[in-house]
């Protein structure tokens, strides 16, 4: 799970300890200021006939986004990337009439060995018996 929050420092240790004290939380990663790589997902559904479909098509091709599933009446686009790449691709769909949209807000993994981060003074270590999964919250 990924969480994204606008704050200072001392908001984002305290948001921290807080997420430790669920029983569910192994580990809370911090990658503010570490290299990272972010995505975001959405599936979007537009009215789309025969007559609309190669203008569809060709603003799918200019945003490298992939068409899913094809209907008679509809076109179910999937596109991944930066927040702005989804926010256009929708915003230049919008005219022809977006029918559904799904999208995951942002997805972040920090890049290279993931090392896990220490628990805030108070809070037990984690324990984990799979090391090769990687949880971010």
């Amino acid at each position: 799970m990924t969480v994204v929050v606008i704050t200072d420092d001392a908001g984002a240790q305290r948001i921290i300890a807080n997420l430790y004290r669920l029983v569910n939380v192994i580990s809370v990663d911090d990658i503010t200021h570490a290299p990272a790589v972010c995505r975001d997902l959405a599936i979007i559904k537009v009215a789309a006939d025969e007559t609309v479909r190669p203008g569809i098509v060709h603003l799918v091709d200019v945003f490298r986004a992939r068409i899913i599933d094809l209907a008679p009446d509809s076109m179910t686009i999937e596109i991944t990337g930066t927040e702005d790449k989804v926010d256009g691709l929708l915003e230049v769909l919008r005219p022809y009439g977006v029918l559904e949209m799904a999208r995951t807000g942002r997805v972040a993994m920090a890049r290279g060995i993931r090392v896990p981060a220490a628990p805030p003074e108070g809070i037990a270590e984690p324990w984990s018996e799979e090391t090769n999964v990687s949880y971010s919250v």
